[in-house]
């Protein structure tokens, strides 16, 4: 693997860092700030699925879509985010040094998360909505669990 300077990124609050839908070409690792990532329903609206902070590691899901599609957005939710980027050629290394049943691993929970991710943003859309809330610009859309009766 390259031992070379990875770019830094500087976003600020309200930013979209990786669009939904767009084509995958890096990762990134939060350097400073807070990110939520989020898929956006039938009717537009986002609906939070997980919010990322320093030390973590988001839009690398990508690499295990056969079209190299994004499979949620991310949007910097702090005022000034900081994010180192991982190339599709730093990761490529990266997993090359691992054991074909190490991939198949990470491929196989790659794609459980996205169809817990998919799976929670269908059921958000079936729960009472709950006031918008608003964060770093963006309206995201909470539902509220049904209790059981």
């Amino acid at each position: 693997m390259s031992t070379r300077p990875r770019p830094i990124r500087q976003f600020q609050k309200g930013q979209t860092i990786i669009q939904e839908g767009s084509v995958g070409d890096c990762s990134f690792k939060i350097l400073v700030g807070e990110v939520i990532i989020c898929k956006r329903n039938p009717q537009g609206q986002l609906i939070p699925v997980a919010k990322v902070g320093p030390g973590e590691i988001f839009g690398e899901m990508y690499l295990f879509e056969n079209d190299h599609i994004r499979t949620a957005s991310a949007i910097a939710v702090s005022d000034a985010v900081s994010v180192e980027v991982y190339s599709q050629s730093d990761i490529s290394d990266m997993l090359a040094n691992l054991s074909e049943p190490t991939r198949d691993i990470f491929q196989g929970l790659s794609q459980r998360l996205k169809t817990v991710s998919e799976s929670y943003t269908q059921m958000a859309q079936t729960a009472p909505a709950q006031p918008g809330v608003v964060e770093s610009g963006h309206t995201f859309i909470t539902r509220k669990p049904q209790s059981p009766q």
